[in-house]
């Protein structure tokens, strides 16, 4: 099997791949196990990545606007 070999001319301005470690709330980052119906995850995951987003980071922006619109 043949490695892939990694170039050496790469800038060092290129952005970097992150990792987990990388980020700021990986340590505190805990899962969120539940289940939707096939549709609804096939319309969530496709509205992220028309828009750029991680599906965590959707969710996120969904409760913030819901609790927003719903402030008591």
């Amino acid at each position: 099997m043949a490695r892939a070999s990694v170039p050496t001319n790469t800038p060092e301005d290129a952005p970097r791949p992150t990792r987990k470690a990388d980020k700021p709330d990986a340590a505190r980052a805990m899962p969120l196990n539940f289940k939707v119906s096939a549709d609804f995850r096939r319309e969530f995951k496709t509205y992220a990545a028309q828009h750029n987003k991680k599906l965590n980071q959707l969710l996120y922006e969904a409760f913030a606007a819901l609790k927003t619109n719903h402030a008591d």
